[in-house]
């Protein structure tokens, strides 16, 4: 009986110690990967810092909401790609029954900001019918000012 605990507890020993070193080589050969880098690191900053802003702020948005499932990315569009960035983003639930979250998030994105401390606005969006969809529609688009002509 003790040879089979002891035993038991060898392969406990050696399967943990077998997955602590594997999964400590695939960290190490992603960190080798990301530091020694592709030379496009200023393409990167200036071509997807502002989305993966947005994504970032809708995803932490869809982690507070109370779900029996869990949120998964599912769509992304850009708006509006301009200094003044407007992107929607949806997320699905893994539960049957439960909403689609569908978000619009407009960001201030100019040359030398900071993804830190820039203020992004979110708004989830209002159609939650299957079927519906309003790509675009409620995101990013404000109306023009009205400028009218005083009668003389």
């Amino acid at each position: 009986m003790a040879f089979k605990q002891l035993a038991l507890a060898a392969s406990i020993a050696v399967a943990a110690f077998q997955a602590a070193h594997a999964s400590q080589d695939h960290a190490g050969a992603a960190t080798a990967t990301a530091t020694a880098g592709d030379g496009l690191s200023d393409l990167q900053a200036m071509t997807f810092a502002c989305p993966m802003a947005a994504l970032n702020t809708a995803a932490r948005q869809a982690a507070k909401v109370p779900s029996q499932g869990s949120y998964q990315f599912s769509y992304f569009r850009i708006i509006n790609d301009a200094h003044h960035s407007a992107y929607e983003v949806h997320f699905k639930s893994n539960y049957a029954g439960e909403t689609d979250l569908r978000y619009c998030v407009e960001l201030y994105c100019q040359q030398g900001w900071d993804p830190r401390t820039t203020k992004a606005s979110i708004t989830l969006m209002s159609t939650q019918r299957e079927g519906v969809t309003t790509h675009g529609d409620a995101c990013g688009v404000h109306p023009p000012p009205v400028n009218r002509r005083l009668n003389r």
